[in-house]
Parts: C-alpha cells; sequence; structure tokens
C-alpha cells in the first residue's frame, strides 16, 4: 500500500511540475527579452596607447541595421566610400542585439559593462558620447526609441505620449525622415547619426534571400545622397550586425558579430584594419568629436586599433568558473543517479537523449538568434520532440513492473533535470526564474534554457502519467485469480442394519 501511494504522490508531482515549467520558461523569456543584466566585465579586451583620431569639424555616421559583411556588395556607395578610407572588420561583441551594441558604440562600454542586453527604450536617455556634444542629431527611419535611448540633443521621430517604444505619427514620418536626414547632415551640428533600418527589417521576414539583397540595395541612393550632402565631414559607416541565414540575430554566432565598416573623410587614408571591436569605433568617434570617453572603456585608439588584431571570438564574454564548476557538478551527479538506476538498458533516458537530436537536427542549434526559442507557446519546439515523449511513457509504464518507483524515476528524469538545473546555474537564471527583474544573458547557455525546461517539463509529465497508469493498472486492470476446484463432497455412510 505504502508503495502505491508513494507513486500516486510522484506521479502527481511529476504533472504539477509539467504544468509549472512552461510557466517558469515564459517568466524567463521576459526577463531575457526585457530586462537587463548585472553589470560586469567578463570580456577584457586588450589595450595599448597611441594616438587617437584628431578632431573634425563635423562627424557624420551611418548606422544600417541588421547589414552583414556580405550584404555590403549590394551597396554601390557603400564600397566606393569605404574603398577610399580605413576599411574595418568589426566585431559587435554578445549579445548581437540592436540597443545594446548601440549603446555600446555610444558609450564606449560592452553590452556586459553597461548590463544592456534587451531592446527597450531608456528615459533619461544613456550618458555617453552624444550627451557630451552640444547640438548632436539623430535621425532614425523608423524604431526611434533606439535614437532617443542614446542620448542625442535632439533624437527623431518623437515618441508617441505615454509610450515609450512607439513612435509617433508614424505614416507622415515615413515620408519625412529623409529629407530631415538630409538637413541634419548639411548643418552646422558637430554630430550626426542616421539610422536605416529596412535591411534588419527584411532579414527578420525572410531571411538572408533575395528581399534582403533588395532592401541592401535600396540603401545604395539613400547613402551616396546623405554622404554628397557633406562630403568634407569625417564618415563612419556602421554596421550593428548581421543575421543567420534562416533570418534572427542576438547569438554569438561569427557571421552574426563579425561584420564591416569604415571611416572616411579628413585624417584617413586608405587602409585595412583586422578585427576590432565596436568599442574601439566608440573611442574613434569620441576623438572625432574631441569628447572624452568612459575611463572604464576598453576602447583603443586608432592607430592602436588598426595594429593590433582581436582574436574571433575574443569579444565573447567568457562564463564566470564558479557557475560553470557548480553546473559540471550537477551534471555529474545527475549521471551518476542515472547510472545508479540503470539495471535495464531500456531504462535509460534514450528520449531526452533522442529529443535533443532531433530538435539540433529539424530546428538547428539553438542560439539567442533562433527565433523558437522565444516563443511562448513553443510550438516549433515540442512538435519536434513528441514522439520521444512515447518513449519515455513506455518505459517508465513497464519499468514500475521490472524496477522500483525510485529507480524508474532515476532512469528517466535524473540526466534530464540535472541539465536543467547545470544550466541554470551556469547561466545565472534562478533568480529570474522565481522572478528577480535581471537578464540572465550568457553565450550557449541562455539559448538552450528554452527548449530544455520545455523537454523537460514534457518528459516529467510523461512519466508522471505513466507512473499513475501503472498504479491504476496493478489496482483494477488484474482479474482474480480462479478459486482453486472443490471436490464434491463425500456421501453419507447408510444408517447401520437394524438388528
Amino acid at each position: 500500500m505504502r508503495s502505491k501511494l508513494a507513486a500516486i504522490i510522484a506521479g502527481v508531482v511529476l504533472c504539477a511540475l509539467a504544468w509549472m515549467m512552461p510557466q517558469v520558461r515564459r517568466t524567463l523569456i521576459r526577463a531575457i527579452t526585457t530586462y537587463e543584466a548585472a553589470p560586469a566585465d567578463t570580456a577584457p579586451l586588450p589595450g595599448g596607447t597611441g594616438p587617437g583620431l584628431p578632431p573634425a569639424p563635423r562627424t557624420r555616421v551611418i548606422l544600417v541595421d541588421g547589414l552583414t559583411e556580405a550584404g555590403t556588395e549590394q551597396i554601390a556607395s557603400w564600397k566606393i566610400i569605404c574603398s577610399q578610407g580605413a576599411l574595418l572588420t568589426i566585431d559587435v561583441g554578445f549579445p548581437t542585439v540592436s540597443l545594446p551594441v548601440e549603446a555600446a558604440l555610444w558609450t564606449g562600454l560592452t553590452q556586459q559593462q553597461t548590463g544592456i542586453v534587451a531592446n527597450h527604450a531608456f528615459d533619461p536617455p544613456i550618458k555617453g558620447i552624444p550627451s557630451q556634444v552640444p547640438g548632436s542629431i539623430a535621425i532614425a527611419e523608423n524604431h526611434g526609441y533606439i535614437v532617443r535611448s542614446l542620448g542625442f540633443s535632439r533624437a527623431e521621430p518623437a515618441a508617441e505620449p505615454g509610450k515609450p517604444m512607439k513612435d509617433a505619427n508614424e505614416k507622415p514620418w515615413e515620408s519625412q525622415w529623409f529629407t530631415l536626414a538630409i538637413e541634419a547632415v548639411k548643418s552646422t551640428s558637430p554630430l550626426v547619426f542616421i539610422h536605416i533600418l529596412r535591411v534588419d527589417v527584411a532579414g527578420h521576414k525572410s531571411g538572408l534571400g533575395s528581399d534582403y539583397e533588395k532592401a541592401a540595395r535600396a540603401t545604395d541612393p539613400l547613402i551616396d545622397k546623405l554622404f554628397q550632402s557633406d562630403p568634407s565631414a569625417r564618415w563612419f559607416l556602421l554596421s550593428d550586425h548581421g543575421h543567420i541565414p534562416t533570418g534572427g540575430h542576438g547569438g554569438q554566432e561569427r557571421e552574426v558579430r563579425h561584420v564591416q565598416g569604415c571611416i572616411h573623410g579628413p585624417g584617413i587614408k586608405k587602409q585595412k584594419s583586422g578585427l576590432v571591436h565596436i568599442v574601439d569605433i566608440a573611442r574613434a568617434i569620441a576623438d572625432s568629436v574631441g569628447v572624452t570617453i568612459d575611463p572604464a572603456s576598453h576602447g583603443r585608439p586608432f592607430e592602436v586599433m588598426m595594429a593590433t588584431r582581436l582574436g574571433e571570438d575574443q569579444a565573447v564574454p567568457a562564463l564566470p568558473i564558479a557557475m560553470g564548476m557548480i553546473g559540471i557538478f550537477i551534471l555529474v551527479a545527475g549521471l551518476g543517479a542515472a547510472t545508479w538506476a540503470v539495471r535495464r538498458w531500456w531504462l535509460a533516458p534514450f528520449w531526452f537523449l533522442l529529443a535533443c537530436g532531433l530538435l539540433i537536427a529539424v530546428r538547428g542549434m539553438p542560439s539567442l538568434s533562433t527565433g523558437f526559442i522565444y516563443k511562448p507557446e513553443g510550438r516549433d519546439m515540442w512538435m519536434v520532440w513528441a514522439p520521444t515523449l512515447l518513449l519515455a511513457a513506455t518505459a517508465a509504464f513497464f519499468g514500475m513492473k521490472k524496477s522500483t518507483l525510485g529507480r524508474v524515476l532515476a532512469g528517466q528524469l535524473a540526466l534530464p533535470f540535472a541539465v536543467l538545473a547545470a544550466i541554470l546555474t551556469i547561466a545565472g537564471a534562478w533568480g529570474a526564474a522565481f522572478g528577480a527583474k535581471v537578464a540572465p544573458v550568457v553565450p550557449h547557455f541562455t539559448a538552450w534554457m528554452s527548449p530544455i525546461m520545455l523537454m523537460v517539463a514534457h518528459g516529467a509529465g510523461a512519466v508522471g502519467l505513466a507512473v499513475l497508469a501503472s498504479v491504476a493498472h496493478q489496482s483494477f486492470g488484474r482479474r482474480a485469480p480462479p478459486e482453486p476446484p472443490r471436490s464434491e463432497p463425500a456421501a453419507a455412510p447408510p444408517p447401520p442394519a437394524s438388528s
């Protein structure tokens, strides 16, 4: 009776976890996409001393959001301007999200130093280079909350009252913005920033296909007209991130982190850099407008930047060693528990291994660039591994007949739960899982939290239902054993004969 009660309790608890964990997953997704991370300096870059750029009377910055290095081939004016100046390969750091990258560009501090890892409006704006330049102007094609967050003296389009993320007068702005951008470039403002978004929109919509190339080509006349409006200024042509082939960004992939840019104008000779960091460009802009950069910045002087190449992944922040060691310990403990439990080979968590393999094979490696990890319902993921849940349920159901409850649960779930706990630990996500307003954003592990949590929830539900079904089968599913045959009662002896 005790074993049945324990099995019922275990089944109910597992089903409750299966219901609760998707809610926790949604909480984590909201934290990743909404909040800031705890500031830390986990991606130190090499220093160096040397001459910076001399100040220029007018500095003009064009940023084409979402433009890949290959995408620049579609923009003739970009190629012409960059071929006459300093051609740059830029690592934008991690995460590869527009506002965090552009905050790094305009403060000189990496995403880890600022803690800005998500797109959300800042009011009041960030204090950085633009806030030190009286009369600085920023004009955005749309999604103006980005430029409004950066501290420019004038940033347009304006926000809708009470809605800092939404642009006011969106329809009229579509026809006005470029005229205002030309006027800003022609003005005497010492610093003008033009933000072009159409390429990024195309990348999100259809990936790096023909629509993306068409959007890139459509920026060519815009860049040419802007440049021709003040060809004697010092020009920075930049991108804030690329896209994966299917569209998307945010992760640590090199094709998303590494973009092309250039500097053209007075004091710039024709040359080509190795890999530099976005904060190096921040230092160059600060020098160009004659202001100081944050003392904590790793941005290097121009000549040092051009002479010293970064490693391919040097800008990817390192994981905290302590959290990594704890995560490894948790994983080893889970493996040990699973090994102890698996007295029969078919009790191993093959469903979990197969589910992970199918996810990678069908949807690709999870990353903060892959949109399926953010979808609240997770249908794009769970439909891939749904068949493996039958394997988990079957192993648990028959395991209850051949082994103990503890071994069945450990065999099917110890490793999956240990993997999830290790990922949450390494990503620093336990606080966010319980509602803390902090973004647990680290390379690789943050992206895996979403599918693994949903996968473990489904596995727990499948095993829990199988355990309950086994108890029900034991209680109600068996026929009573037949009674043994009874012999006929012996006939009474005849009465004795009378004498």
